[in-house]
Formats: structure tokens, C-alpha cells, sequence
């Protein structure tokens, strides 16, 4: 799915949330939001959703606006992999990976196949944690939790899938599964990632965003530059260049007194 966001601006009450926020994503690519905590990362991923309603600008997925569309229709063109929520559900596993089947149910169908339970199944066992189908989802660990949301998200069998922050509570050998397994999917993705090393690894093209603006666009040799580094996040960093793939490395050095001290803004790139 090709995705445009075309100079989109959301508020939440009288404050601008996202300001001129424009983008693009090919078919396949993998796409990195970063940026600081309240930049506007999770907002963004919404309104590409079609959940928040944009103050002005559109979100184009495959050249239909995104809030003009049906829910039902998108939610069988879009996934959205959230961040997972303190709050807990009384339901198993598979009956959660299930919920993501029900945009492609009939209005009279009301779940709970054989074919249904054969699908949440082949759905967890794609992440690796069929064995957690008939566990309650009060009984799992936040990393098992992000495994059953990504198992719901790609049931859903979307062309386009959003995740927010999909590394969290996640140890170091699952952050590379998870990253690994997004990447070999072969659909249009794009995720909300706070570690710069992951963004570096996964995404083809990087959005880096500052109080709800982009602050630079481009692939993650372009992007991820100590001069960026320190304008926007306020800390001082070394970019070093894997030595198998030529990937930038970042090993962050110290806390900047004043952050965005440094002029060393970089104009954001034009949306293909």
C-alpha cells in the first residue's frame, strides 16, 4: 500500500498536536517515527488510522483519503498494533488474536468457527507464541502481550501496519525477532520506535519528529546524525557505520545543558 501524508495538522482541544506533517511511504517500505516523548509519534500513527480526525491536511492510503473511508473497510486496509494498556481483559489469548478477524466477517456471522479458532491459531504460531492461545490475558508478561497484539494485528491481514512502540517490555533476543519478523512481512509498515538503533536496523526511510513537526525525513544515514541527534533530543552522540550492512550505529555520549542550543536543524526532504 502506498500511504501520503500530505501536510496534516491535529489538534486535541485547543492545542495543535501535529503541525504540517507531511510524508510518504511506498509499497513495502518500512517507515521509522521517532522522536521525543510527546512529540507526536502515537497521534500521528491515529490519524494515518483514521481514528483522529485531522484540523487540516489527508492522509491518502492508496489514493483514498483515510476518513472518508468506512470503518470497515479500513480496518481490513489498516492494522494498528498499540501500546499496550495496563488494564486487563477477560478473555484468552486466541480470543484476542480473534478480535482481529472481525472485519472480514459477515453481518450475521458472529464468530467463535472452527475456522475462526484455526485462523488465531495460525496467526500466533506466525510470532511464535502458539503456546500462548489458551493462556487469560491476565496471566501474560507485557512481552507476551506485545506478541498476541502483533498475532490480532496481522489477522486483520492488512496492507498497511502501524506500530506504536511495537519493542516494549520485550527482551533483547525478541526486540530483533519482532524487528526481524516486521521486516520479512513485505507490507507497508509503519512504526513509532524510541530506540535509534532499531530505527537504523528496520526502516528504510526515517521520520524524525520535534513538538509535533518533522524535524528531518530521509534514510537513516541521512537522518540519524549527531548534529540531529543533539538538536533534537539534547544529547550528544557518536555515529559509528556497522561494518557488514553500513547501517549507522549510534552510541549516545551525554545529556546536552541546553537542549536545541545547537542550530542544526535539518530542513525535512519532499514527500516523494
Amino acid at each position: 500500500m502506498e500511504v501520503r501524508v500530505e501536510a496534516l495538522s491535529v489538534a486535541r482541544g485547543h492545542r495543535e498536536v501535529l503541525s504540517d506533517v507531511s510524508f510518504a511511504a511506498a509499497p513495502g517500505e518500512i517507515v521509522g517515527l521517532l522522536g521525543p516523548n510527546g512529540a507526536g509519534k502515537t497521534t500521528l500513527l491515529g490519524a494515518i488510522a483514521g481514528m483522529l480526525a485531522p484540523a487540516s491536511g489527508r492522509v491518502l492510503l492508496d489514493g483514498d483519503d483515510a476518513h472518508r473511508l468506512p470503518r470497515r473497510e479500513a480496518a481490513r486496509r489498516v492494522a494498528l498494533m498499540e501500546q499496550q494498556p495496563d488494564r486487563d481483559i477477560p478473555l484468552r489469548a486466541a480470543d484476542i488474536v480473534a478480535l482481529g478477524l472481525l472485519p472480514h466477517r459477515g453481518r450475521f456471522d458472529r464468530g467463535g468457527s472452527p475456522r475462526d479458532a484455526a485462523l488465531a491459531r495460525e496467526a500466533l504460531a506466525t510470532v511464535g507464541a502458539e503456546e500462548l492461545a489458551e493462556r487469560p490475558w491476565t496471566e501474560l508478561s507485557g512481552g507476551e502481550r506485545q506478541r498476541v497484539s502483533l498475532a490480532r494485528a496481522l489477522a486483520q491481514r492488512p496492507r498497511l501496519l502501524l506500530l506504536d512502540e511495537p519493542t516494549n517490555h520485550l527482551d533483547v533476543r525478541a526486540q530483533l525477532d519482532t524487528l526481524r519478523f516486521v521486516a520479512d512481512l513485505g507490507i507497508t509498515a509503519i512504526a513509532a520506535l524510541h530506540d535509534l538503533d532499531h530505527a537504523a536496523r528496520l526502516c528504510t526511510r526515517i521520520v524524525l519528529l520535534d513538538r509535533g513537526r518533522v524535524a528531518a525525513q530521509g534514510a537513516p544515514a541521512e537522518v540519524l546524525t549527531p548534529e540531529v541527534i543533539a538538536s533534537v533530543y539534547g544529547v550528544r552522540a557518536t555515529v559509528l557505520t556497522h561494518p557488514e550492512d553500513g547501517r549507522p550505529v549510534i552510541a549516545l555520549d551525554s545529556a546536552i545543558d541546553t537542549p536545541g542550543a545547537i542550530d542544526t536543524t535539518v530542513p525535512p526532504k519532499e514527500a516523494p
